[in-house]
């Protein structure tokens, strides 16, 4: 499972407080083929962010709300 939250300002009220989304990747079915546990979280990492930053330009968010347009796959400590 992956989640990924941003904040979405909104370029029309700069001063309004951000609303924070969030979005999340799991499998709901099975336990996935079998292999390396790191690609399989990388790709659900993936997918998370994908989405958010889909949505997030769907939503007009100010900067894309702080998402780049690659993931960081770097573990969370």
């Amino acid at each position: 499972m992956a989640y990924v939250t941003f904040a979405c300002g909104h370029k029309d009220e700069p001063n309004s407080s951000p609303d924070y989304i969030s979005a999340s990747a799991e499998a709901t079915v099975g336990t996935g083929p079998e292999g390396d546990e790191r690609r399989k979280k990388n790709a659900y990492a993936t997918l998370a962010h994908s989405f958010a930053l889909a949505l997030a330009k769907e939503l007009g968010c100010e900067d894309n709300g702080g998402l780049k347009p690659e993931p960081s796959l770097v573990p969370a400590a």
